[in-house]
């Protein structure tokens, strides 16, 4: 994959949405999606260093996606409980199958700026 880029007009495009009423809360959306999967992944994970991997726009689509599509709030009751915050399976695989290629990227270094010692290494 050559460079990650967030278009706006391409989701709204996969959306079906034409008009620009939504555009701040669908750009809220995506980033909001790329935030949560990275802090997922690890906490240096980021857009950027996750770009890399083709996983990473799909899931950040399909994520922003149900997001938008079920934005509508539902109440929950003592009888009835809305399962809102559960993340799909398929997002879900994705997010690990993400994760799983970042911490075996020889790049990653998960004790770099951290301030912990790897005691796997020799002093």
């Amino acid at each position: 994959m050559d460079k990650y880029e967030y278009s706006r007009d391409e989701f709204k495009n996969y959306l079906r949405i034409n008009f620009d009423e939504d555009n701040q809360t669908i750009d809220a959306f995506w980033h909001g999606a790329e935030e949560y999967i990275c802090t997922q992944v690890s906490t240096k994970a980021t857009p950027e260093r996750l770009a890399k991997y083709d996983m990473f726009p799909v899931a950040v689509k399909l994520l922003a996606t149900l997001w938008y599509e079920t934005k509508i709030p539902v109440p929950q009751s003592g009888t009835v409980k809305a399962n809102t915050s559960e993340i799909p399976f398929g997002v879900t695989a994705l997010i690990y199958s993400i994760q799983s290629r970042f911490f075996n990227d020889p790049k990653f270094d998960e004790y770099q700026d951290s301030g912990v010692e790897d005691s796997s290494k020799p002093r």
